[in-house]
């Protein structure tokens, strides 16, 4: 038993990097012998550590041979572990209204991630089965597009998480979610890549797409079910001031306020002499100058966008409505 422990923690290492490098590709293929659907991905900064070693090992000790690892799909597919997600309320408010819908969400408990996944919620008493957009507030510029046909069922989202500059050497797993027939959510192991933002200036992307197609049967006629998921990564100078500044019609400065990012309000009224306005974002580049992007707007438009950093260096958008006087 000994023998085996030992055996066990040494092809542990061996084996890592052989196996969760081709599950992403293999999954993404289509090949899902239960059909189960994919329909998101969950953004880690940990590899999701699910493999079952000590069965693997177990079922397969006899082919060890001269210290090397067959380690591929066929073979290795039922040793995948699943981390499954759970059905929790959510109560969203009408801030014009006060009013309170309570709809649902899958979460991953316990884990720390980036989620962005359409699911469908399954038909109960109370409500008729819907499909639900599940995106992180990390997820900018997120697009859902669902389409419906006769011989096929479409679904393509895409979106941008932005990091900041100074978090250095980034690595990210992107693990699939998926969904089975009796409506359960869960998300394996997948691929990652690392890079280093300080080496790259504010603009630059890396993206990562993932695709599956299965079968689904509907009024006893068999259609296709295609989805399409584009994650890109792309690189923020730190912003560390927000400045606005009021002008009039003569171009004078009516007002100047000014917010740190996280402190952005939610509502911001113009002064009645207000004919533009100038939004001024105060940046933080990789050698530690100021730079300063400017974005000018007239006072008739209805909100802005600015971003602030979270604690794990992901720049977050903030929407803040425009009032006039």
């Amino acid at each position: 038993m000994m023998k085996r422990k030992i055996m066990i923690a040494v092809c542990c290492a061996l084996i890592l990097c052989a196996l969760t490098g081709c599950q992403l590709a293999k999954e993404s293929a289509g090949a899902n012998t239960n059909e189960d659907r994919l329909i998101g991905v969950l953004i880690t900064t940990e590899y999701l550590d699910l493999f079952d070693f000590e069965g693997y090992l177990n079922d397969n000790i006899n082919s060890f041979q001269g210290g090397k690892i067959n380690a591929n799909g066929s073979n290795t597919q039922k040793y995948q572990g699943r981390l499954y997600a759970v059905l929790v309320p959510k109560m969203l408010t009408n801030e014009e209204t006060g009013e309170t819908t309570v709809t649902h969400e899958y979460v991953f408990e316990g884990i720390e991630g980036i989620q962005y996944c359409v699911p469908t919620i399954q038909e109960t008493e109370a409500e008729n089965s819907y499909i639900a957009t599940m995106s992180d507030p990390a997820i900018s510029d997120a697009h859902t597009s669902i389409f419906v046909g006769d011989d096929e069922n479409g679904v393509s989202i895409d979106g941008t998480i932005f990091i900041t500059s100074s978090s250095k050497m980034n690595i990210y797993y992107f693990n699939p979610v998926y969904q089975s027939v009796d409506g359960s959510v869960y998300a394996v192991s997948g691929d990652s890549f690392s890079f280093s933002s300080e080496a790259y200036g504010e603009g630059s992307a890396f993206s990562q797409t993932m695709e599956n197609t299965t079968s689904i049967t509907e009024n006893g006629k068999t259609k296709k079910d295609s989805i399409s998921i584009t994650i890109s990564i792309s690189v923020m100078f730190t912003p560390e001031k927000i400045v606005i500044l009021q002008m009039g019609s003569d171009n004078a400065i009516v007002s100047r306020t000014e917010y740190e990012p996280d402190a952005m309000p939610k509502d911001f009224t113009l002064e009645a002499s207000t004919t533009y306005f100038i939004v001024e974002t105060h940046k933080r580049d990789n050698m530690g100058n100021i730079i300063i992007s400017r974005e000018i707007y007239s006072r008739d438009v209805e909100h802005i966008e600015t971003f602030f950093v979270r604690a794990d260096g992901v720049c977050v958008k903030h929407w803040t409505q425009i009032v006039g006087m």
